[in-house]
C-alpha cells in the first residue's frame, strides 16, 4: 500500500524495504520462539470436527468471498427477537409488552399445553389474550412449540383474520418441524406428520404470503451436543426436505423458498460461530440453486439463537459473557435475527431483570457496537475463509450422505444423526473431563461464592433422549460448588 505526502507529493511504500512475509519464515520465527516445545502440541488447535484452525493462514482458498452480500438496514441490521415463556396469558402480554417497549422488533412465543415451558394457550381467545394490545403488522410473531405444532399454527392463522390484519403486512413465521418433532418422538417417517403441515402451508400462503411455516432446525443438533458439521448437514437436509414437499403441493421454487427459514445456534466461540454461518449460507445457496430458485429469492433467512447447551446454572452471571460472545458472532456472521437467552435459561423462567438484560445486549451490538452496519466483515479474513470453506465442505458432505440413505427423515429414524450426535457430544465430554477444555467458572476459576440469580420457577426436568437439548456445565457444576 502506498500514500501520497501532503506536503512534498512524494510518494512513500508504506511497507518499505520489508520483505513479504510467508509460511517459511514465519514457522522458523515460531520454532525459535517455543524453544523445544513442539509445535503441534502447543499452538495447532482444531475444530471438534476435525479441522485445524490455526496457529496462522497466510492465504484463502479460491473459492473464498463474500456470501451475504444483501444491504443490510441502518436502523435495523437484524430484527431482534426475544422468547415469551410465561405459562399465563395475561402474564406472557405484559412480557410482550415489555420487551416491545424496550426495543424488541420481533417476539419469539413457546406454546406449550402444559404450560411447564411456555403459554399455555389451547384456545384462540388464549391467544388473543396473551397477543391483546400488540399490532400483529408491526410486531412479527415466531411460534415455537413443543407439541401440538399444527394446532397452534391455526390458531395464529386464526387470530390474524379475526383482527383483520392485512395478509402483505403480516411477516413471522409458524415455525413447523414436523420431522424434526417426530424424530424426538421415534416416527421421523410416519407420513402422518405432514397431514396439518400441507393444510397450513396452503393456507399460509394464499392468505399470508410473508409468512415462513417451515423451521429447517439445525439448532436441535447442536443444542443435542452435536458438532457445528452435523448441525449444518441436518440444516441441509431439513432445507432438502421441506423445499420438496412445497414443490410437490404446488409451489413454486422461489415461493417455496420464502417459506423456509433457517435455523442454528452459535455459542461462545466467535470465530468458529461467524465460519458457521457463513457456511451455512454457501451450503443453502448450492440446494436452493438445484432446486431452480432465482438469484434474488436464494438468500433465505437465517434465525440464530444464543445456544443453551454453553450456559451455565452454577454461576448464571458468567452467561452474560457468553451470550455477548455468541451475539457478536450471530451478528458479525450475517443473522437475519437473534434470539438471545436470559442469563437464567439454563436454570428457569426469567425475570423482568433476566429479558431486560437479554433485549439490552442485542441494543449493544446493533446500536453501540455497530457490529450489524457492515455486510460480511469476516470475508476477506484468512482465518474465517478457510474455516468457513472446510465447515460448508464437509457439511456438503454429510448431507450428501443423509440423502444417499432416503433423506432426513430416513437417517432419523436408520438412528445414524442420533448416533454421530451421541460421539461428538461423548467425545466433548470427554475432554472437559481429561483437562483439555475448560469451561471457564465451571471446571476452571470457578467462583467460590456465586451470587444467586432469580428465576419465575424451575425448569421441569427435559426428557431423556439422543435429541434433548443437554449442557456440558452440567455434569460439573456439583463439583464446583
Amino acid at each position: 500500500m502506498v500514500t501520497e505526502s501532503e506536503h512534498t507529493g512524494q510518494i512513500h511504500g508504506w511497507a518499505g524495504d520489508f520483505p513479504t512475509a510467508d509460511h517459511t519464515v514465519w514457522r522458523q520465527l515460531a520454532d525459535k520462539a517455543l524453544r523445544g516445545a513442539d509445535f503441534d502440541d502447543t499452538l495447532v488447535r482444531h475444530t471438534p470436527d476435525g479441522h485445524e484452525r490455526g496457529p496462522v493462514f497466510f492465504s484463502a482458498p479460491e473459492t473464498s468471498g463474500p456470501v451475504d452480500t444483501a444491504p443490510r438496514d441502518i436502523h435495523r441490521p437484524f430484527a431482534m427477537r426475544q422468547t415469551i415463556v410465561e405459562a399465563q396469558p395475561a402474564e406472557a402480554r405484559q412480557a410482550a409488552l415489555d420487551d416491545l417497549m424496550g426495543g424488541v422488533s420481533d417476539l419469539g412465543l413457546v406454546l406449550d399445553p402444559t404450560g411447564a415451558t411456555g403459554l399455555k394457550a389451547d384456545t384462540l381467545d388464549d391467544l388473543d389474550a396473551a397477543l391483546d394490545g400488540i399490532d400483529l403488522a408491526l410486531a412479527p410473531v415466531h411460534l415455537e412449540t413443543l407439541a401440538g405444532q399444527g394446532h397452534h399454527a391455526h390458531l395464529l392463522l386464526a387470530l390474524y383474520a379475526r383482527r383483520r390484519v392485512d395478509g402483505e403486512t403480516v411477516t413471522g413465521s409458524l415455525g413447523l418441524d414436523p420431522v424434526g418433532r417426530a424424530a424426538r418422538q421415534g416416527v421421523a417417517q410416519d407420513p402422518s406428520c405432514f397431514d396439518k403441515a400441507r393444510d397450513i402451508a396452503q393456507l399460509a400462503h394464499e392468505a399470508f404470503p410473508l409468512l415462513h411455516v417451515f423451521k429447517a432446525n439445525g439448532a436441535q443438533v447442536f443444542e443435542a451436543g452435536g458438532s457445528e458439521v452435523q448441525e449444518l448437514a441436518v440444516t441441509a437436509a431439513s432445507l432438502a426436505m421441506y423445499m420438496r414437499h412445497l414443490i410437490g403441493w404446488g409451489f413454486t421454487p422461489d415461493l417455496a423458498a420464502r417459506a423456509i427459514e433457517l435455523h442454528v445456534c452459535v455459542d461462545a466461540d466467535i470465530h468458529l460461530g461467524i465460519a458457521k454461518l457463513r457456511a451455512v449460507r454457501r451450503v443453502a445457496t448450492q440446494i436452493l440453486t438445484a432446486f431452480g430458485v432465482s438469484e434474488t429469492a436464494r438468500r433465505i433467512d437465517l434465525h440464530v439463537t444464543t445456544a443453551h447447551r454453553m450456559l451455565s446454572a452454577s454461576d448464571p452471571w458468567t452467561n452474560l459473557i457468553r451470550n455477548a460472545c455468541a451475539g457478536f458472532a450471530a451478528a458479525a456472521g450475517g443473522a437475519d435475527s437473534l434470539t438471545v437467552r436470559p442469563l437464567t435459561d439454563a436454570i428457569g423462567r426469567p425475570t423482568r431483570f433476566g429479558r431486560r438484560v437479554a433485549r439490552n445486549l442485542h441494543i449493544l451490538l446493533a446500536e453501540e457496537s455497530h457490529v450489524g452496519k457492515v455486510t460480511d466483515p469476516a470475508a476477506g479474513s484468512y482465518l474465517h475463509e478457510t474455516l468457513t470453506e472446510q465447515l460448508a465442505r464437509a457439511a456438503w458432505s454429510r448431507f450428501q450422505a443423509i440423502e444417499a440413505e432416503g433423506g432426513l427423515a430416513a437417517a432419523y429414524d436408520a438412528g445414524t444423526v442420533q448416533a454421530e450426535i451421541v460421539q461428538a457430544r461423548t467425545a466433548r465430554l470427554a475432554r472437559i473431563r481429561n483437562g483439555d477444555e475448560a469451561i471457564l467458572g465451571v471446571t476452571q476459576y470457578p467462583d467460590p461464592d456465586p451470587r444467586a440469580v432469580e428465576t419465575m420457577g424451575r425448569w421441569p426436568d427435559m426428557p431423556d433422549s439422543d435429541l434433548s437439548p443437554m449442557r456440558f456445565a452440567a455434569e460439573f457444576e456439583g463439583e464446583a460448588q
